[in-house]
């Protein structure tokens, strides 16, 4: 059961979850390309300096792969009916919890390449200038929307009619 599903409180529920981009792997394997590419060099031009050049780009894109993959199954990322949630890590925990009524804003940045490949980072802003954020969030756009559909829906069923 994971971190957020244990951390419900009566009556919440979760609306919508986001996920980390898969563009955190993408150091690890630009790493193994480079290794692939002296080992294969290094083979027709009989060079023992690339072979050891490719051993240590090989290393480095495993260890880089091993620590996306454990960030992006360590990281959560929820709106429920009462609050927005974020946690990160795997061993060591930080995490972001903001009732929506607390909610100043929710902002989200996006690069050029993260409007093409569909990745960016959320601010959340809370009363009292409170800010949290989220970097290489899977369609941060989504993200934003649920929070704030949620807080709107939060904040009119707190109104009296």
């Amino acid at each position: 059961m994971s971190y957020i599903e244990n951390d419900l409180l009566d009556g919440e529920t979760i609306l919508y979850s986001g996920q980390l981009h898969w563009r955190i792997y993408l150091a690890g394997y630009f790493h193994l390309f480079l290794s692939v590419v002296l080992f294969v060099i290094s083979k027709r031009l009989h060079m023992p300096v690339g072979y050891l050049l490719g051993a240590v780009f090989m290393l480095l894109s495993i260890f880089s792969l091993i620590n996306a993959a454990i960030t992006k199954y360590s990281t959560e990322l929820a709106v429920t009916n009462k609050r927005v949630i974020f946690k990160t890590g795997l061993f060591s925990r930080r995490t972001m919890e903001l009732s929506h009524h607390r909610i100043e804003s929710i902002r989200e940045n996006q690069s050029i390449t993260g409007r093409i490949l569909g990745y960016g980072s959320i601010i959340v802003e809370g009363t009292g200038g409170g800010q949290e954020s989220l970097a290489n969030i899977s369609d941060p756009m989504a993200f934003k929307k649920h929070a704030q559909a949620a807080a709107e829906a939060a904040v009119s069923a707190e109104i009296p009619k």
